[in-house]
């Protein structure tokens, strides 16, 4: 999980709330909705920062279950609209093999990617696991969204460690003897923070980004 900037709301779900009776089922525009969560992420699951392609590998999730808001209306505040993942969803798997939104279900969350503070609170280690020192924040991670699931069709730690190994050879690459300058490390740092052209940021990047962090304290 990696910090999320939230921008505009798309002008169709601006419009739409106008009327007087609307809710977010009577909303035809998802796709849209999509669209704008996928740029806003770098086209990264929200939770566990796979790639995410299209809007037809993307769902809308609710930081606040959509059960848990009370008014239907509410459900349209695009501020607590994140884009995710299927989560692992197959014939006959069961709930431990579920990941994200799948395996939250109506569970309130602690962490929010909106929130740098919260994000601040993550961190990793070598063998790719994610975790925090903050109970709630630790429970979200592991229980809550299963972010450590490594099981058939999600592997999100041995994806994260790879990542990580890639950033390494990288490096090393560029300075095989000696102490990584901080220079290099702040170079890297940028590359794994900011998207690329096509506005697409590096899947499993949080790993990176911390452990950059880490090196240049």
């Amino acid at each position: 999980m990696r910090y999320i900037k939230k921008g505009e709301e798309p002008k169709t779900l601006t419009e739409y709330k106008k009327f007087e009776n609307a809710y977010y089922d009577g909303y035809k525009d998802k796709d849209e909705i999509k669209e704008y969560l996928l740029k806003e992420q770098g086209y990264l699951c929200g939770y566990c920062m796979r790639r995410l392609s299209s809007v037809k590998e993307t769902k809308i999730e609710h930081l606040v279950p959509q059960s848990k808001l009370g008014d239907e209306r509410q459900a349209l505040n695009y501020k607590i609209m994140v884009g995710v993942c299927y989560g692992n969803i197959g014939k006959d798997r069961k709930k431990e093999q579920l990941t994200c939104d799948a395996h939250r279900g109506n569970e309130a969350l602690t962490i929010l990617p909106f929130d740098k503070t919260c994000i601040d609170k993550i961190k990793y280690d070598m063998a790719g696991r994610i975790f925090s020192d903050d109970k709630e924040v630790n429970k979200d991670l592991n229980e809550t969204l299963n972010l450590n699931y490594n099981g058939e069709n999600a592997y999100l730690m041995l994806n994260r460690k790879t990542a990580l190994e890639v950033l390494k050879n990288q490096l090393r690459n560029y300075q095989k003897k000696g102490t990584w300058s901080k220079a290099l490390l702040e170079k890297f740092l940028q590359r794994y923070e900011q998207p690329d052209k096509e506005g697409k940021l590096i899947p499993y990047s949080g790993i990176a980004i911390w452990y950059l962090r880490k090196r240049l304290r």
